[in-house]
């Protein structure tokens, strides 16, 4: 039997969002993945963009497993309470782990493939329901 990973997009092909409403429409309540915050940096933004995909291929997944990209750039309307997240740790372009609508966790780019790799074995594996917390939003 072959596992392999679906990774819905390709390098350079993250999802764009414009705000949590657009990401609230397209992500469902137990979807696992990553958002880039991206900063004014081009080659510092596709860094962080291939080490990401690199560090998802590296991941053990089952069968048919769905890892989503997403991306949020500077000049996006939302940008700002999105960033609001994230930059803890060197700024930006940051990596915040996303687990449904819900749940943002920024990732230590040091550490970015054993962070990745926690955050899937936590949340993101299927053998949880991520971080719901089953809100209305989500559970009406």
């Amino acid at each position: 039997m072959f596992s392999f990973l679906l990774i819905l997009l390709s390098v350079g092909n993250f999802v764009p969002i414009d705000n949590f409403a657009e990401l609230d429409a397209i992500a469902g309540p137990t979807d696992f993945g990553f958002l880039l915050i991206m900063s004014g940096d081009s080659t510092a933004n596709k860094t962080m963009e291939l080490e990401i995909i690199e560090a998802v291929e590296m991941i053990d997944t089952g069968e048919d497993t769905r890892i989503f990209l997403y991306c949020i750039s500077m000049n996006a309307s939302g940008y700002s309470e999105i960033a609001c997240l994230a930059g803890q740790y060197e700024g930006f372009p940051a990596v915040v782990c996303l687990v449904g609508h819900c749940g943002f966790l920024e990732l230590d780019p040091t550490f970015l493939a054993s962070e990745i790799e926690d955050a899937w074995y936590q949340w993101g594996d299927g053998s949880t329901q991520g971080i719901c917390n089953y809100c209305k939003r989500c559970n009406p």
